[in-house]
């Protein structure tokens, strides 16, 4: 049986690569069509165009799979921010200046990045039975390793998106508070949905992208999607049901005082900002004992950025 993508068709035990063409707008695709019938999986990378451990984990992935050892349909986007890719300006859409994140569900008649997020919505999540959203660090942001799963959408499919999460290799997962983004946007049309994050700072090593395959191909193989490759479930991996993110409301110098995966206690430093003389400005202070999930790692911050976050533990 065929799966057609918009202008792309590929046939039962066939793989092709091309580019998804929304509106002028172009995407890198790889569609791996199985010799036999299963489910089928879309992996997006690049949503965010300078989170390169994701994009450089898809892009082994469409090397890497064949018909021959799948059952099903794999989908893989290496990376969707494609023009922001050579564009090298954190999170945006170039065409636009919008965050691609957060155009979901999208508009028909909308800027590019909105008909990205409607084609998404509209043409890819009908047709797919599991939706992973591939990402890590930005350009000047790094993040350990953890998995979000969606907080909102029918219990089953919130339930179903957890129960996978627990595969992955990550030591945390994360019971997502947003309504927004691509995978949040799934699990709200009953499609189970994670996104991932691993690595950052505008750098990728082998070592993230061979544990970021790993987990993707656990993922496939618990699916029934990947033959031969044997998942374990991960029991030492921590559930984090309330989350904080910091947004600075000053322009400024930033001093954390933690490295990603570092855990604290309550009320403890987290960072600071100064001025340029070295002044402090803001002291940010722990509201509980947590793990740090993600943090900014410039000395420059903009007023309004989000320069950390963490969890509780």
């Amino acid at each position: 049986m065929e799966f057609k993508l918009g202008n792309l068709i590929c046939e039962m035990g066939k793989k092709i690569s091309g580019f998804w063409n929304i509106d002028g707008y172009e995407i890198p695709t790889t569609i791996i069509n199985g010799k036999n019938r299963g489910k089928t999986v879309a992996i997006s990378s690049g949503i965010h165009n300078c989170e390169y451990t994701g994009i450089q984990t898809a892009i082994e992935i469409a090397q890497e799979l064949n018909p021959e050892n799948i059952n099903g349909v794999v989908i893989i986007f290496h990376p969707v921010n494609y023009s922001g890719f050579f564009n090298k300006v954190p999170a945006i859409i170039p065409e636009d200046n919008k965050n691609l994140n957060r155009a979901f569900h999208g508009n028909l008649d909308g800027s590019i990045s909105e008909k990205i997020a409607y084609s998404f919505s509209k043409i890819l999540y009908p047709q797919i039975d599991f939706f992973i959203d591939l990402h890590g660090g930005d350009l000047y942001e790094e993040a350990t390793s953890f998995v979000y799963f969606p907080g909102i959408g029918k219990k089953e499919i919130v339930d179903f998106s957890e129960k996978v999460a627990q595969v992955l290799s990550t030591n945390y997962r994360v019971r997502s508070s947003a309504t927004t983004g691509a995978y949040n946007s799934a699990a709200i049309q009953g499609v189970p949905s994670l996104l991932i994050e691993r690595g950052g700072n505008g750098i990728w090593n082998k070592n993230d992208v061979i544990n970021y395959k790993k987990d993707i191909f656990s993922i496939l193989s618990y699916l029934e999607i990947l033959i031969n490759f044997k998942y374990k479930e991960n029991l030492t991996q921590i559930e984090i049901k309330q989350a904080n993110y910091i947004s600075s409301y000053l322009e400024g110098y930033w001093y954390p005082r933690f490295r990603v995966g570092d855990t604290f206690e309550e009320n403890v430093i987290l960072g600071e900002v100064k001025d340029c003389f070295g002044k402090t400005l803001i002291t940010y202070i722990s509201e509980y004992s947590g793990v740090v999930l993600y943090q900014v790692s410039s000395l420059a911050i903009r007023k309004g950025e989000e320069i950390l976050a963490y969890g509780k533990i």
